[in-house]
């Protein structure tokens, strides 16, 4: 799996990225932190983010699937800007 995003801020985005097929997100997010992470999709360049899933510290397991998405990134939230968050992704 690829690291996608690795950080302690309040706020995050990654780099984007383009799975050639379904492909998944899994989060490390300790307990008891109240960071999320959106995986956020778009069909096109010119369109609009929007998010396809969102992973938690209460998420068990911390894992999610999705169908294959021309464009993807990884967007944290909510982080206290101590705690680190790192998700990777992989096909």
């Amino acid at each position: 799996m690829t690291e996608r995003i690795n950080s302690s801020a309040a706020t995050a985005t990654s780099a984007t990225f383009s799975p050639t097929s379904d492909f998944s997100v899994q989060a490390e997010i300790p307990v008891p932190s109240k960071a999320s992470i959106d995986i956020e999709g778009q069909v096109d360049a010119a369109a609009s983010w929007v998010a396809l899933g969102t992973i938690n510290s209460q998420t068990n397991p911390p894992v999610a699937r999705f169908a294959k998405c021309p464009n993807v990134r990884l967007r944290i939230y909510s982080n206290d800007g101590v705690t680190t968050v790192k998700a990777w992704s992989g096909e």
